[in-house]
């Protein structure tokens, strides 16, 4: 397959992927003033209706060990897609939303999205590697999907103000028959069954030490408890910032994440090696979060959200770009999904314990100092990284020599 018809595809899965985000903000929403719920307790819900995304590495075995009718990608693509849709026109017909019914079709969604990711991370990963392109291909997926912000951050709190949020389920629906759309580009030939394979390739990553390093750095870097629920309280509550101007922060970030990936898609491997990058990103990373600090009204939210917009997606384009050199043939898709697995788990517990984090810090000492604390755990994290680091960037070395 060309590589051009494999950027479409990437491109089209991640649009369609990314555009489902519309509905975030309005249930961010719709959990704080609709249900009553409070930060810790919205960020229970989050880390619940996001659980599945924790479970990527089963969903790569699915894909790489039980292939039906001899196929492993383009079968997988039809059922991510029709999950979704469904639940989302479920969720578009209920008459009124409550907490369990709610959270259970916000799952099911998760559920399509994450196997189409795993099922496009496996074809990434393949195609990639025989072409040297890793970089290039996620630099593609990620822009597109930081793209889609533009969009959905506007979008989303324009939607907000004005739409019920039924039809705001409604109009999600229509994405994910697009990842369908996108599988028809897909060579897809029977492929023999493999499991002894992939079972031997799994097994010989667990045994690598630069695997276990790697996921440590991932996990440390990747974990700042201000981010996501705590941070959404925080401009709400605090700093008083309204569905408007919440989603152009989102716009704004898009923006500068799409200018990120294009720029590791551009430099990786010509002006900057991929462990140089990954070093850049504990080195310049953990100084940089300490910006947060003066995160205090709409001036420096637009300005640090376009700073770690950019920085944010190209240093983690570079960890991404390891994971995706270190997966062995046969198991592609499992093996990018366990490194993905990885950050999930560190956004998903950072998210609640920012959240929990935020209620009791603003009780006993106030929005902001809550908030700065939870900024200082974030940047204690990824200075620990540099303890792993050097294992990492040795195994960094010799991946690129063997190139």
């Amino acid at each position: 397959m060309s590589s051009t018809r494999l950027t479409v595809f990437f491109a089209v899965n991640y649009f369609a992927q990314g555009m489902l985000g519309i509905v975030f903000e309005p249930l961010s929403y719709l959990l704080k003033d609709g249900l009553g719920l409070s930060a810790g307790d919205s960020a229970v819900f989050v880390a619940w209706m996001t659980f599945p995304f924790l479970l990527k590495p089963l969903f790569g075995l699915l894909t790489d060990m039980a292939p039906w009718g001899g196929r492993r990608r383009v079968p997988h693509i039809a059922l991510a897609s029709a999950i979704p849709t469904l639940a989302l026109i479920w969720l578009a017909c209920l008459p009124r939303y409550r907490y369990t019914p709610l959270l259970a079709l916000m799952v099911a969604v998760n559920i399509g999205v994450v196997l189409s990711d795993v099922v496009c991370d496996g074809i990434m990963v393949e195609r990639g590697k025989a072409g040297r392109t890793t970089g290039f291909f996620q630099a593609v997926q990620i822009g597109t999907l930081y793209a889609t912000l533009v969009l959905t951050g506007v979008g989303g709190g324009w939607l907000t103000a004005h739409v019920p949020m039924r039809w705001i389920f409604g109009l999600a629906a229509v994405f994910p028959a697009m990842i369908l759309l996108s599988s028809l580009s897909i060579q897809d030939p029977p492929c023999p069954a493999t499991r002894t394979r992939n079972l031997a390739a799994l097994v010989s990553l667990t045994r690598d030490g630069r695997f276990w390093a790697l996921s440590l750095v991932i996990l440390l870097w990747n974990f700042n408890p201000f981010l996501g629920t705590a941070q959404f309280y925080y401009q709400t509550t605090h700093l008083g910032f309204g569905p408007k101007f919440i989603g152009l922060l989102s716009t704004l970030g898009g923006l500068a994440g799409v200018l990120g990936a294009a720029c590791y898609g551009k430099f990786e491997g010509r002006t900057w090696s991929v462990g140089s990058i990954a070093r850049a990103a504990v080195l310049a990373g953990a100084p940089l979060s300490l910006l947060y600090l003066f995160y205090r009204g709409p001036v420096s939210a637009v300005l640090l959200t376009l700073l770690f917009g950019f920085t944010g997606v190209f240093f983690r384009l570079s960890l991404m770009d390891l994971a995706a050199r270190s997966c062995p043939a046969f198991a592609e898709a499992t093996a990018f999904a366990v490194f993905m697995a990885v950050f999930n788990i560190s956004a998903y517990a950072s998210n609640t314990t920012g959240g929990k984090l935020y209620d009791a810090l603003t009780r006993s000492f106030g929005a902001y100092e809550a908030a700065a604390g939870l900024m200082l755990i974030g940047t204690a994290c990824t200075v620990l990284c540099w303890w792993v680091l050097p294992r990492v960037v040795r195994g960094t070395q010799s991946l690129e020599c063997s190139r």
